[in-house]
């Protein structure tokens, strides 16, 4: 599906990243969720239905972060963002429309913000614009939350733990807690090591940043898809981006989770489809979809055991 290629940043980083579509197409950058990849390996947000479909009209660059991911610093949201315009300009990319996955939302936004001038649209998928347990709270999301870190994501697991179950679906309200403050200021106070091992540094980044400042001054058009059933991020994160931003639209999915991109591509690519026609000016009729319905839901039972062989098999490949 991709043609593999590297990028060498200024500093003599390399970045590992993939091309494929239309040569002469407009750009579509895609910015994945935190993922930390073995040099020369992509990410699997993108997955190849969704990645084929938009590659019909557009040119898809599949990005990815540092290796190493600056270790040792308290926030690099920023940085992530410098990297992807060092990117652009070397490239002779002068307008792109960013797709930010989950964390890539938020390096999509620095991104707008630093170069308004080369992105012409973003789209933001189950994005998020801070992170922090004083949001989430300590509650029944929560814990679904927490188990959205604990376990490596797959293509089945995903479907799993958003099982698409009625009561799994969010609820207004009900994400703020002192427990969650009270886990934000233990955060906050020397516990570096911990979620640095536990976590991963980009999700430590995204609990230090907060890009809810910036938005105002983001002119660029945006178009924010978020899923009911998201076991990790509350769709009002992706109302505090709609809010935020002067110029964007919010479609809100009830039938959809944080990773069914990759297992129901065609929820996802209805409205991110509509959005790119009004800004490219394609016909109408222009990448059909065709229509699937929600994969079926899955017990209780059978959710459960999921979980544990997953947690199981990332606390070995975590701490072995």
């Amino acid at each position: 599906m991709y043609t593999i290629r590297t990028f060498t940043l200024p500093d003599g980083e390399v970045i590992t990243y993939g091309v494929a579509g239309q040569a002469n197409g407009p750009v579509l950058l895609m910015l994945p969720g935190q993922k930390t990849l073995a040099p020369g390996k992509l990410g699997n947000d993108f997955i190849p239905e969704q990645v084929e479909y938009l590659a019909t009209h557009f040119r898809v660059i599949s990005w990815n972060y540092r290796v190493q991911n600056y270790q040792g610093e308290k926030a690099n949201v920023q940085r992530m963002a410098k990297d992807v315009l060092a990117f652009l300009e070397a490239e002779h990319i002068h307008q792109a429309c960013v797709y930010g996955y989950s964390y890539g939302g938020m390096v999509a936004a620095r991104l707008a913000n630093l170069a308004p001038q080369r992105i012409k649209a973003m789209v933001l998928l189950n994005a998020f614009p801070y992170l922090s347990f004083a949001f989430y709270g300590f509650n029944f999301m929560t814990l679904r939350f927490l188990a959205h870190l604990l376990v490596i994501p797959s293509h089945t697991s995903s479907h799993l733990r958003e099982s698409m179950m009625p009561r799994f679906r969010q609820k207004p309200g009900g994400y703020h807690g002192p427990i969650g403050k009270f886990l934000d200021w233990l955060g906050h106070h020397g516990l570096d090591w911990f979620w640095n091992h536990v976590w991963t540094a980009r999700i430590w980044s995204a609990l230090k940043d907060d890009v809810r400042p910036i938005l105002p001054e983001i002119q660029t058009p945006t178009l924010g898809v978020a899923g009911r059933a998201d076991a990790a991020t509350p769709v009002e994160s992706a109302e505090q981006f709609h809010v935020g931003l002067k110029n964007s639209e919010l479609k809100i999915l009830d039938d959809a989770g944080h990773y069914t991109a990759r297992i129901w591509p065609e929820a996802f690519n209805r409205p991110i489809r509509d959005f790119l026609i009004q800004q490219y000016n394609l016909p109408v009729d222009a990448m059909p979809i065709a229509h699937r319905q929600p994969p079926a839901r899955v017990r209780a039972v059978r959710l459960g055991l999921t979980l544990v062989v997953q947690y199981w098999q990332w606390l070995r490949s975590r701490f072995r």
